[in-house]
């Protein structure tokens, strides 16, 4: 071997010893970086929507639940916070179909307000934003529907809690915290309106869950209920990154209720990055 040959060997080799020693450095750099942000939550969320006034409310709802225990659900019972309806009456309750959320409430009225304005920037000087905005321009609130209050604003309330693990996303089912009653898990045919990119692959499933509702109201009235839960680990590493499962209830009703109706339920797994 030449001494031409000697020197371009000894410096591939070197440059490949870089490359072995920069990428050693990047994985670990990135190790450091996931294990300082890396964050797990689980949310739960209530929406309730009517067009008419509700007496003599109680309602039973679906909540997360794990080992026949539900961590965030005592949060939502015991935990103060923003959102939290004052005037209700809020508890976890064993049922004949297993651990759910319990409202009761005298009353739940609804709100129509008017349609957003265009708030002007403040004179110099103002120190009242509500002083630049004409009377009739100011939104306007009301328990019934007109044509000055047309947008229906429902009531929308939860909480969050930070789990002590990295949250099993890809199997949630028996692994993690989900919404019970869960009946009849099945693949979904339905997928996204707007497909994910190719590397994120999401599981999609559909189930029938159940919703004790009892109130007295007009023949009319039109309920909506929405009971979601999010379980989501996310980090950054150069940019935020996450993978999480989603899990949720919806249900109409009509008129006064009294019994347990049957609401369609949606879970959807694996979606967003892993590392692995």
């Amino acid at each position: 071997m030449n001494r031409k040959t000697t020197i371009f060997v000894g410096f591939v080799l070197f440059f490949l010893l870089l490359l072995v020693l920069g990428s050693m450095y990047l994985e670990k750099k990135n190790e450091e970086m996931y294990n300082d942000s890396l964050m797990s939550n689980y949310e739960y969320d209530i929406i309730i929507e009517s067009n008419r006034t509700l007496q003599n409310i109680t309602l039973y709802l679906p909540v997360p639940v794990f080992e026949n225990k539900s961590e965030i659900g005592l949060e939502m019972v015991n935990r103060d916070y923003y959102s939290k309806p004052s005037n209700w009456n809020l508890s976890l309750e064993d049922t004949e179909h297993g651990l759910m959320f319990k409202i009761e409430a005298a009353e739940i009225q609804p709100v129509y307000h008017s349609l957003p304005v265009t708030v002007p920037e403040p004179d110099p000087g103002s120190k009242n934003i509500e002083d630049e905005v004409p009377e009739e321009e100011q939104i306007v609130e009301s328990n019934e529907y007109s044509e000055k209050t047309p947008v229906l604003r429902s009531i929308d309330f939860g909480t969050s809690v930070k789990a002590d693990h990295l949250i099993n996303t890809r199997f949630p089912i028996g692994n993690e915290s989900v919404l019970l009653p869960k009946n009849n898990l099945r693949e979904s045919s339905e997928g996204p309106i707007i497909p994910p990119p190719e590397h994120i692959k999401p599981a999609y499933f559909d189930y029938e869950s159940l919703v004790y509702a009892h109130y007295d109201t007009s023949p009319d009235a039109q309920v909506q209920i929405f009971v979601q839960m999010d379980g989501r680990n996310e980090w950054w590493i150069y940019g935020w990154q996450y993978n999480d499962y989603n899990d949720r209830i919806s249900i109409r009703l009509s008129g006064p209720q009294e019994g347990w109706i049957q609401a369609k339920g949606k879970l959807i797994t694996e979606d967003g990055v892993y590392r692995e």
